[in-house]
C-alpha cells in the first residue's frame, strides 16, 4: 500500500473506530441515542454541551459532541421521554424531547443555528416621535424581554409605517434566520441592503439564507461580496465552511483551492491549517501536508484534531 492510500485508510479507521465504540450491546430495558450536531451549512460542530434530563426527575447526563459532532447518551430507562438541550458559542441554543427505542440505538440529527447579532448585541433604541421608531423601540423592550415573538411583530409594524428604516430591516433579517424562515431572512436582508448598501450584517443574513435554501450560486455570490466588504473571522469561518463541503464531496482539489484562500482573509483560523493538512495528504503532497498539520498544532495544541493531526504527522515523517 502507497503513502497515499495508507493516509486515507488511517482517515478512515478513526471514523471506524469511534462507530464502534459508540455503539456497544444493550441491557434489558434501556437504549441508546446517538446524535450528530451540525450547523446551517451541514458542517459537524464539535465541543457541543448537550444536556439530557427527565421532567419531574432528577436524572442529568452530559456530554460533549466531538471532532464529528457525535455524541452517545445511555438511556436506562427507554420508556420515558427525555429533553434534550444542546448549546454552543457562537450558535442559537437548542432543545426538543427525545424518546430512545428499547434495545436499540436511536440515531438523530440536530442542526443548530447561528446566533442572532441582534440579540447578542442588543439593539439600541432610536431617538424620535414618529410611529415607525415608537414601533421600534417596543420591539427592543419584548426582544430584551426575550419575547421573540412579540419583538418581531413590532419590528415588522415599524418596517411597514416606515419601509426605509434600515434598522428594523436588518434586526427582522436576524430574527427570521435565528427561527428558520430563510425566505423571510433573505427578503428582509435584500431590503436592508437596498437602503445600506455592501453593510456586512445584511450580506451575512443573505449568505446564511442563500446556503440554507440551496442556492449555492447566489450563496457564492454573497460570500465574495462579504469578503470584499469585511475580510476577517466571520468571513473565513464561513468560507472555511465551504472548503469543508468540498472536503466531504471528494472534491479534493477544490477544498484546497478554497482553504488556502481562507489564510489570506484570516491567518489566524488553525482549522484551515488542519484542513488543508488533511487535503495535501489525500492529494499525495506529504510535504504540504506536514506544513500545515504542523502549522495546526502550533497554533491549536489543545483542539479536539490534535491527535489526529500528530498520527498523521508520525506517518508521514517514517515515510521520508
Amino acid at each position: 500500500m502507497n503513502s497515499h492510500s495508507h493516509i486515507r485508510a488511517l482517515i478512515a479507521a478513526f471514523a471506524l473506530i469511534a462507530l464502534a465504540a459508540a455503539v456497544p450491546a444493550h441491557a434489558v430495558g434501556e437504549g441508546r441515542i446517538l446524535g450528530t450536531i451540525l450547523d446551517a451549512a451541514g458542517v459537524p460542530v464539535a465541543d457541543a454541551q448537550v444536556l439530557l434530563s427527565r421532567q419531574g426527575s432528577s436524572f442529568k447526563q452530559e456530554k460533549k459532541s466531538d471532532g464529528k459532532g457525535t455524541f452517545t447518551m445511555l438511556i436506562l430507562d427507554a420508556t420515558k421521554e427525555y429533553l434534550i438541550h444542546i448549546e454552543k458559542a457562537g450558535f442559537q441554543p437548542l432543545e426538543e424531547p427525545v424518546k430512545a427505542k428499547i434495545g436499540d440505538t436511536f440515531r438523530v440529527t440536530y442542526t443548530l443555528q447561528p446566533a442572532v447579532q441582534a440579540v447578542a448585541a442588543g439593539p439600541q433604541a432610536l431617538t424620535g416621535e414618529n410611529q415607525a421608531v415608537l414601533a421600534y423601540n417596543e420591539a427592543v423592550t419584548k426582544l430584551q424581554a426575550q419575547d421573540k415573538a412579540g419583538a418581531i411583530a413590532k419590528f415588522e409594524e415599524a418596517a411597514t409605517l416606515n419601509p426605509k428604516l434600515p434598522d428594523a430591516q436588518i434586526v427582522l433579517a436576524e430574527l427570521y434566520l435565528d427561527q428558520g424562515k430563510h425566505a423571510e431572512a433573505l427578503a428582509a436582508a435584500e431590503r436592508y441592503l437596498a437602503l445600506q448598501p455592501n453593510a456586512p450584517r445584511g450580506l451575512s443574513v443573505q449568505y446564511d439564507a442563500y446556503t440554507a435554501l440551496g442556492d449555492a450560486a447566489k450563496a457564492d455570490v454573497a460570500l465574495e461580496a462579504l469578503i470584499a466588504a469585511d475580510p476577517g473571522h466571520d468571513s473565513a469561518v464561513r468560507l472555511l465552511n465551504k472548503g469543508v463541503n468540498f472536503f466531504n464531496a471528494a472534491k479534493i482539489d477544490q477544498a484546497i483551492q478554497v482553504f488556502e484562500r481562507v489564510l489570506q482573509v484570516d491567518p489566524t483560523l488553525a482549522k484551515t491549517h488542519y484542513m488543508l493538512g488533511l487535503s495535501y495528504a489525500n492529494s499525495g503532497d506529504n510535504v504540504k501536508a506536514k506544513e500545515h498539520l504542523g502549522k495546526f498544532l502550533e497554533l491549536a495544541p489543545n483542539d479536539e484534531n490534535a491527535a489526529t493531526a500528530k498520527e498523521m504527522l508520525d506517518y508521514i515523517e517514517t515515510k521520508k
